[in-house]
């Protein structure tokens, strides 16, 4: 039996983050939403003791308490291995470059392309 690939979605723009999830689930993916970056690492430590973790992070940068540049190194250095896009309406931090960015608002097709180039899709 083939497993799902798991996304995490983080976004504060809760509309925004729903019409992803929907789009993603409706692909076959399985997908865990959080609102902001202090949420996504307390996913991650539930993760730790006994959760899955996902196969790719997909995180916008304009977040309340901490914003995307101080999260995804972060992130990349407890998790190495966790792959992560970037989604933002601005410019990509210079901190950031290497990673995969989508400028909002993008078309969903775009998005699936990126994604299924950074995971084996189900």
């Amino acid at each position: 039996m083939e497993t799902t690939a798991h996304i995490l979605v983080i976004d504060d723009d809760y509309n925004f983050r729903r019409s992803l999830v929907i789009q993603f689930e409706l692909e076959g993916y399985q997908v865990t939403e959080v609102q902001d970056a202090m949420e996504a690492f307390e996913y991650f430590t539930r993760c730790e003791t006994g959760g899955a973790f996902p196969d790719i992070v997909i995180t916008d940068m304009k977040m309340p308490k901490l914003r995307g540049e101080e999260f995804v190194p972060q992130l990349h250095r407890k998790y190495p291995g966790i792959p992560v896009i970037v989604i933002s309406a601005f410019d990509l931090p210079q901190e950031l470059a290497g990673y995969p960015f989508l400028r909002k608002p993008f078309k969903i097709q775009k998005m699936m392309e990126v994604v299924s180039q950074t995971v084996v899709k189900p």
